[in-house]
């Protein structure tokens, strides 16, 4: 592999974690933006445990509930299990639509972002990169 090469394809791995990032900071507005009625209804007790709530409130897990709700609400089918499939009609059309971006944006990242990680793995392992 060529130097020019190695330090695009090192260059586009870091790419994919700023993507990560990036995303992150949309959760977070997304998050910010969600209706607080909307969240008291749908993240209470018929719907989750109150350890699921204790612990989804709090600072890192947090961005594990907003991602379920970013999946809830651009795939409503995902939702079945918990009896939220009807959820997405109780929110605003905008969030809605911001949400199935941020599901296919998710998507999008890790794809690339795992797919950069299996080449360099490989690359690494097959190259005799340590030798």
């Amino acid at each position: 592999m060529s130097q020019e090469l190695g330090e695009f394809l090192f260059l586009c791995l870091w790419y994919s974690f700023y993507g990560m990032f990036f995303w992150g900071c949309a959760s977070v507005i997304f998050q910010i933006a969600t209706p607080r009625a909307f969240m008291r209804k749908y993240f209470a007790a018929p719907y989750f445990r109150e350890a699921e709530i204790i612990m989804l409130s709090g600072f890192p897990l947090f961005l594990i509930r907003t991602a379920m709700f970013i999946r809830i609400l651009a795939s409503p089918s995902s939702g079945n299990v918990r009896g939220l499939s009807e959820a997405y009609k109780d929110a605003p059309g905008w969030l809605v639509a911001y949400a199935r971006i941020l599901y296919a944006s998710l998507i999008l990242v890790m794809i690339w972002m795992f797919g950069m990680l299996t080449f360099w793995g490989c690359y690494m392992a097959y190259d005799k990169w340590f030798v």
